[in-house]
């Protein structure tokens, strides 16, 4: 509902406050319902969702999703190098340089530990 109040001006779904002991948001959507977004899409607002998770696939296999860190992989030193800190990386540096958004390789960064947070 949150996101849909951005995405849409002048629409005032319902929300709630970010839980204190959760750090999520609280459900107040009750029913599914669709909206057009203005330049083009459509986006539903159903209840009960509150996060996506990832899921049947390794840490490692991640960066394999974002094409333009695949495209630097094989620079980096070690095969299994996560593009944390390990030294010699490809990707971390192609971050530096540009050739790699950092929004994107934040993303990136937060995914995993999601993914790291599950076991």
């Amino acid at each position: 509902s949150t996101l849909i109040n951005q995405l849409i001006p002048g629409k005032e779904l319902k929300t709630k406050e970010i839980s204190d002991w959760s750090g999520k948001g609280q459900h107040t959507t009750t029913f599914a319902e669709m909206f057009d977004i203005p330049g083009g899409g459509r986006i539903i607002d159903t209840p009960g969702v509150k996060e996506f998770g990832l899921i049947d696939f390794e840490k490692e296999e991640l960066a394999q999703y974002f094409p333009e860190m695949r495209a630097q992989m094989s620079g980096c030193k070690f095969n299994n190098c996560l593009h944390i800190n390990e030294p010699g990386c490809a990707v971390k540096e192609a971050v530096m340089q540009g050739r790699v958004s950092t929004e994107r390789y934040a993303n990136y960064l937060a995914m995993l530990d999601s993914i790291e947070k599950k076991w």
